[in-house]
């Protein structure tokens, strides 16, 4: 039995998969066309579904040609008929979590053992003096807490900075002044200060500590 064409009703040969006479395709047909026989004589035999995939093969998606079902490649062209997993990239290895960097404590102690704390963490240099809120001055170390108007520091009295392992004071022209160790120190010029140090600003003593 032959494969009729459902265009124009030509018989062509079995396995023909273009018709003889107007050239459409057979693949359909011969689906449709498989013998109800065969089909009861082997019930392991592919579906009509089935059948119909494999009659009609795998149409290349670069030039429309039909290729069999388990065709890799086109035969009319060599495009892929098989989608080609893509390569799972290598991850490189997960960047270490950044460690932020100790943070540098010292303090100031007064003389009735008040501990007033120097963080150094978060920046180099702290202001020391004394907040006013109408001037709008508010110093990383307030000192008024501890006596400091009293003993005349001012707004803007000194910076202590840390740098380098070491740190340093430095007077920023305060009416009152600054002594280290007893010894009033220039204005706007660095100054060593080392554990154990005493600091008088205006009136009021503090020791420095950086343990």
């Amino acid at each position: 039995m032959g494969v009729k064409c459902q265009q124009c009703g030509t018989e062509n040969i079995d396995g023909a998969l273009f018709c003889d006479e107007c050239g459409a395709s057979l693949s359909a047909a011969a689906a449709l066309q498989l013998p109800q026989a065969a089909e009861q004589a082997e019930p392991q035999e592919a579906t009509l579904t089935e059948a119909m995939q494999v009659a009609v093969g795998k149409a290349c998606p670069s030039c429309g040609h039909t290729n069999p079902q388990d065709a890799r490649f086109c035969e009319d062209c060599g495009a892929a008929l098989v989608e080609v997993p893509e390569v799972e990239k290598p991850q490189g290895a997960p960047a270490a979590p950044a460690v932020a960097p100790p943070a540098v404590m010292a303090k100031l102690i007064t003389d009735e053992g008040n501990e007033i704390q120097l963080d150094f963490g978060a920046k180099s240099e702290l202001l020391i003096g004394r907040a006013d809120p109408v001037s709008r001055v508010f110093p990383d170390v307030d000192l008024t807490p501890h006596g400091g108007y009293e003993a005349g520091v001012s707004r803007k009295h000194c910076i202590i900075r840390y740098a380098n392992g070491q740190f340093t004071v430095e007077d920023l022209e305060s009416t009152n002044g600054t002594k280290l160790n007893g010894r009033f120190i220039q204005p706007k010029v660095p100054h060593q200060l080392n554990d154990g140090d005493e600091l008088v600003l205006g009136a009021l003593r503090l020791r420095f500590s950086s343990r």
